[in-house]
């Protein structure tokens, strides 16, 4: 098995749509509405891996404390985390955690909140010297 995608249901399409276009470089694949739930869902595409992302927009949204299902996080893999963080601060980002090293120092690691609420977790993993 395969990871192919994560779920995130949101109370603002626009603004989860432009951070995940706009700050990680996902794409639109497909756009749905399925007016029997009154529900529009997006499918977002990673060009670099075979991932997705599902945007769930009910059209009357609970707010994302109420929702039924917890989501840990998601994990985006940097080659060169202090830029890409750097990248997203110049975009307004706010960082629950400023890049720092593991115990081993095998990988620097970084967290931060998406529109939803949920948490993002940038790792760069390290060359150990011998």
């Amino acid at each position: 098995m395969r990871l192919i995608h994560s779920a995130i249901r949101t109370a603002d399409l626009n603004a989860s749509l432009d951070f995940y276009v706009n700050i990680f470089g996902f794409a639109v694949r497909e756009r749905r509405r399925i007016d029997a739930h009154k529900t529009t869902l997006v499918f977002l595409k990673d060009a670099e891996a075979n991932f997705e992302i599902e945007l769930i927009a009910d059209d009357e949204p609970k707010p994302v404390a109420q929702c039924e299902n917890s989501f840990a996080h998601f994990a985006f893999q940097s080659d060169d985390i202090d830029e890409d963080a750097k990248k997203m601060k110049e975009k307004g980002v706010f960082f629950l955690r400023e890049p720092f090293y593991s115990i081993d120092k095998s990988m620097k690691i970084a967290f931060l909140k998406d529109p939803n609420d949920v948490t993002i977790e940038l790792i760069e993993y390290l060359r150990i010297k011998k």
